[in-house]
This record gives C-alpha cells, structure tokens and sequence, in this order.
C-alpha cells in the first residue's frame, strides 16, 4: 500500500484495468483519511476507482487477520454500540433477502464480522455460516452467538459447488485484492437459482470532504455502475438494486450486460472530488450539519438501548424479537 510521486491531476498509462481493458488512468489523490499517503486512481475509460499500486491479497490477509479492526474499531471484538449496529443491519438484510430464498436455504456470509447475519438468519430457520478473516470478531461470533464462523478466508473455504443457496458480502468487496476471484467463487457455488447479495459504500452518492473520501481498508470505490458491470463478468445480472446494495442472479443467454461505465462516469467522477468535496463546496452542501444531526440521533438511540441489557447476546436477542413481533 505504498505511495506513488504523483500529483492529484496527473494522468498516466498502466496495466489494463480489469473492468475495462482500459490503461488510461488519472491520480484523483494522494492523501487518504488523517492525511495519510495514499494514492488513489481513476480509470478514465470506466469511472472505477483504486488504490495504486493496488496491495497484494498476502498484504490484505495479514492486515485483516490482525489490524484492521484494531485500526478501524479499537478492539479485537465490537463494542455494544456497534454489535447493536450489526444487528439492525442484519435484520434489514436478512427481511430484504428471506423472502427470496426457499425454506432452510443454504446461507453463506463472507467477511461475517461479529456474525449478526448468521445468527439472525439461523433464527428464521436458515442453514447458515459464515467465514470472517479478523480472529478476534470470528471468536466473538461462535462465543456470543453460537454463530458457525470461521476464521480465515474466503479462499480456504470448503464449498461444494452449487450448494448454496444465497451468498453475501456486506461492506466486504471495497476490501478485496481480488473481488473478481470473491465472485467467480460465489458464481462457481451457488445452485442455478441461486442468489449473490452485495453491498458496497457509493462513491458517486457520497459527499465528505475530498480529505476523508479515501482511506487505505478500501482497495476499491464502486458505483452502481461499476459494481454492476464488476458482477455481470463474473456471471451475475442485477435483478434488485438499490443504488450499490444489490441482489443479483446468475445471467442467462438472453440477458443484456449493464451500461453506464464509461469515459462519462469518470468524467462524473473526477469532478466529484476535484470539485464537489473541495472543503468549501462541502460546507455550503449542508452535508456536515446533516451528518452530525443524524449521529447524534443515532448515539442517543444507542445509548439509551445498550444501557437496557446486561450483555450483547441479550440485546440481540431482544431487538431480534422486537423486530418478530414487527
């Protein structure tokens, strides 16, 4: 993850991106979150965006077994907060994604986390696990939840091929050295029918300061379009999108491939952060005061819901129920 001598503006040509087959890239920063060095890229053929140089999956795996969430968290297990987060997320995922599936689907989660996912979905009656790099949040999740997460990852899992039922990546793509071998594995074991749910962070819905934008644990920045076009070379089609939340299906013969990234993306793109998340056109958006409102709201509700229960497990238990009985 090392940084490269060069200025935000400098167009340069590189290995052809895997999106596109484009070599025409431009430096959009070299500075991430802290102002930490760290060179940020965009490939003007397609509007998707990385790190260059991109790290190795070794680099990756080692950052995630032990760092990352230390770096991003502050402990080896999620604080009540954000297990309360995690489990909300869950639910939402798991009412959007259930109907879907048929009764006792198989359920694979990757990058579990603190394993919210696999508990909630085994409650609904789910057969599900889940595979998580960092160990200190695979631990939490087999001690806190009883959830079946391993450690590791994704590529040292034991999967027959189409055997599941519904694969997911929450927030997990973004971190990848390699999403295209992350869903060329999901396609290979998922069942014909089977579903592939993906979320990443929007870059093109995105407004913060061109300081905060980028930041080292995301490899990638997607946008509808180019996590669109990223699934359909790996097999998949969107059949439920949400901006960059999708469900998608493998594509079949008659299926058209997605549009829209492309050279005019990118366009859009740059002038996103050259222009739009310059601190003063940040500040006049009304961004800031609607983020600090909307986490204020957030931390009192935290708050006053973590201080009810004695532990985590009984405050997921008792969202969970809360959200059964609707």
């Amino acid at each position: 993850m090392r940084e490269i001598a060069m200025r935000a503006g400098t167009p340069f040509a590189t290995t052809p991106c895997r999106l596109c087959g484009g070599t025409e890239r431009e430096v959009l920063a070299t500075r991430g979150r802290g102002f930490t060095p760290l060179t940020t890229v965009l490939c003007t053929g397609c509007g998707l965006v990385s790190h260059h140089p991109l790290p190795s999956a070794e680099e990756t795996a080692a950052f995630y077994a032990t760092r990352y969430r230390l770096d991003y968290k502050g402990g080896w297990e999620p604080k009540r907060k954000h297990a309360l987060r995690a489990v909300r997320g869950a639910l939402a995922r798991a009412a959007r994604l259930a109907p879907l599936l048929p009764a006792g689907g198989r359920v694979l989660d990757i990058g579990a986390s603190s394993g919210e996912l696999v508990h909630v979905m085994g409650r609904m009656g789910f057969r599900a696990r889940g595979i998580e790099p960092n160990l200190g949040y695979a631990e939490f999740a087999r001690r806190t939840y009883g959830a079946e997460v391993e450690s590791g990852g994704f590529e040292t899992l034991k999967v027959m091929p189409g055997s599941l039922d519904l694969v997911t990546l929450n927030h997990v793509l973004e971190h990848l050295a390699d999403p295209w071998g992350a869903l060329r594995l999901a396609h290979r074991w998922l069942a014909g029918d089977g579903l592939l749910f993906l979320e990443v962070p929007d870059l093109s819905a995105t407004r913060k300061q061109a300081a905060n934008l980028f930041h080292t644990a995301h490899i990638w920045n997607f946008t509808p379009e180019t996590l669109a076009l990223l699934a359909w070379r790996c097999g998949f089609t969107v059949m439920q999108g949400r901006g960059t939340s999708l469900v998608l299906r493998k594509w079949r013969p008659d299926d058209e491939p997605p549009t829209g990234a492309d050279a005019a993306l990118a366009a859009r793109l740059r002038q996103l952060v050259t222009s739009d998340s310059r601190p003063l056109a940040y500040l006049l958006s009304g961004s800031p005061v609607r983020r600090r409102v909307a986490r204020l709201r957030r931390n009192i509700d935290e708050y006053l819901v973590c201080r009810r229960h004695d532990c985590i497990r009984e405050m997921a238990d008792a969202v969970i129920a809360a959200a059964a009985r609707g």
